[in-house]
């Protein structure tokens, strides 16, 4: 069978794809196993506790192209959004989750390379998510390409997470809003699920969260673009949308 080059593997933090400083990015799903068993009971006797999870990422340090100052500025911050992907192209599948920092090893060995590794541990469950788009010159109304990832029940919860890479190139004014729609096959009369801010010329690089509590009988999905001004702005966008139990 085909096999997937790990050389190709998005890693993103927030708004930043760290894809060609990291060097290797970890999934670790555990839960604890607590003896249950009582005095009388024949066999062994256990229960499982809660899964949790975290990210690991192992890379070297650049105190210029934003990997230690962001992960530095993320030490007191909490519910960062941490995605890893097996591409860094539209439609690649992966896992995203919302995390809390925690170890932050900066290491400086003589004769070596100075790393900076960072544990990111989460806080809510990790969730399978798609790339539901990749653009990194966003500059026209558009309907992005529809994607099959399956309906939702009332238990569960849509999540998209919209990374703003950098601020807008070009000059003058625009708007883009940018949403997440879902219907049946051919999108004939799609539902909004979930609409981020609108972003404009002063926009920076950014992150946003939209989560919808919901169950949706479509399996469709597809985000959509409108953008509006006079402007010659371009917007890099990428785009994730997955579902997880509530």
């Amino acid at each position: 069978m085909a096999r997937i080059h790990a050389k190709a593997t998005a890693h993103y933090v927030d708004e930043f794809d760290f894809s060609g400083v990291s060097n290797q990015a970890e999934l670790l799903v555990d839960s604890d196993i607590a003896d249950a068993t009582a005095f009388a009971d024949t066999d062994m006797t256990y229960v499982q506790g809660k899964g949790r999870f975290n990210f690991n990422f192992q890379g070297f340090f650049d105190g210029t192209g934003g990997y230690d100052s962001e992960m530095f500025t993320d030490l007191t911050a909490t519910q960062r959004s941490v995605g890893i992907f097996t591409d860094n192209v539209a439609g690649q599948y992966g896992y995203e989750g919302q995390t809390n920092p925690s170890r932050q090893a900066r290491a400086a060995n003589i004769g070596a390379a100075t790393t900076l590794n960072v544990d990111w541990i989460g806080d809510a469950l990790v969730y399978r998510a798609v790339l539901i788009d990749v653009d990194t010159a966003v500059a026209a109304s558009a309907n992005g390409t529809e994607r099959e990832y399956g309906g939702s029940s009332s238990s569960e919860t849509l999540r998209g997470v919209m990374r703003v890479l950098a601020a807008p190139g070009g000059s003058g004014n625009n708007t883009l809003d940018v949403k997440i729609q879902s219907d049946t096959t051919g999108f004939g009369s799609p539902t909004d699920r979930l609409t981020f801010t609108q972003l404009d010329q002063t926009t920076v690089a950014h992150f946003e969260l939209q989560t919808s509590a919901t169950a949706v009988t479509d399996t469709f999905w597809r985000v959509v673009y409108t953008y509006a001004g006079a402007g010659s702005r371009t917007f890099s966008i990428v785009l994730s949308f997955g579902i997880y139990l509530t």
